[in-house]
């Protein structure tokens, strides 16, 4: 999952950017965070956050502006949106763009909480609904017997796999890969899953973290330094990712290889 969080005053950002990281509502979380609507645009477009959560006012521009332009491009984007007590006419404006939510401030916690959890169900739903769809494509697809591509299928994942472990700082998405090989992604979901027994974003999740556990064995790079290297600019989501895949966070695991290999913890 991940949240952009856009807003011009900075405490307010930070304020909601901590009560997500408490939350135990949201799991496995990417959290960004802009100032300006066109940061939040560039932000968008790079990583398609699920949820954003935006100011209806911004000093040039407003959220009723991101709204729109950010529906335009993925209409099952959840936007909160989070408003003053005279701010209503635009709050009306952000609705009437399907907002679907505001929040007054100060916002409350336990109510942002709850809000984020709604927009979680809501988007497991669509993605529930969206992978039978990709099964019953994927089936189709696969029964109408393009032979030549049945016959190079292995060779596409073996590619796959080749491309991902050799340039491992790159960002990879189901999306790019299978417009690079010209396939949809329901078939090229479907069949690396059933020739690897691993999802692609498991697949790639465990190729950087396992090249990011070689780097803190054979240099003495920082977490962060090394999070970029293994493509994760982002060292909390570095963090999460590495956890998921390890069992223990980056610092735990580079304490305990540095004992086995020294007698000694420095990270």
């Amino acid at each position: 999952m991940i949240i952009l969080v856009a807003d011009d005053e900075r405490w307010i950002r930070k304020g909601i950017i901590k009560m997500i990281d408490q939350s135990r509502l949201v799991g496995e979380t990417q959290v960004l965070e802009a100032d300006t609507v066109e940061d939040a645009l560039t932000l968008f477009a790079e990583y398609r956050p699920q949820i954003v959560i935006s100011d209806v006012k911004f000093p040039t521009e407003d959220g009723c502006t991101l709204c729109e332009r950010i529906y335009a491009i993925e209409k099952q984007t959840r936007i909160i949106m989070i408003s003053g007590y005279d701010e209503f006419e635009y709050v009306k404006r952000a609705l009437a763009y399907r907002a679907v939510d505001y929040l007054l401030k100060p916002v409350d916690k336990q109510v942002l909480n709850n809000t984020i959890q709604r927009c979680i169900e809501e988007l497991t739903a669509d993605l529930h609904i969206t992978e039978e769809g990709h099964k019953e494509s994927a089936d189709r697809e696969q029964s109408a017997g393009d032979a030549a591509r049945s016959v190079d299928i292995q060779d596409v994942i073996k590619d796959i796999e080749d491309t991902i472990r050799k340039n491992y700082s790159e960002k990879y998405t189901l999306s790019g890969l299978a417009l690079k090989y010209h396939l949809s992604e329901a078939y090229l979901s479907t069949v690396f899953k059933k020739r690897t027994g691993i999802s692609l974003t498991s697949y790639i999740m465990q190729v950087k973290v396992e090249r990011a556990k070689e780097l803190m064995m054979t240099t003495q790079g920082k977490i962060w330094d090394i999070a970029a290297q293994v493509g994760y600019p982002d060292q909390h989501y570095f963090t999460k990712v590495f956890k998921k895949v390890t069992g223990e966070s980056p610092t735990e695991y580079k304490t305990k290889l540095n004992r086995e290999l020294y007698g000694e913890e420095h990270v």
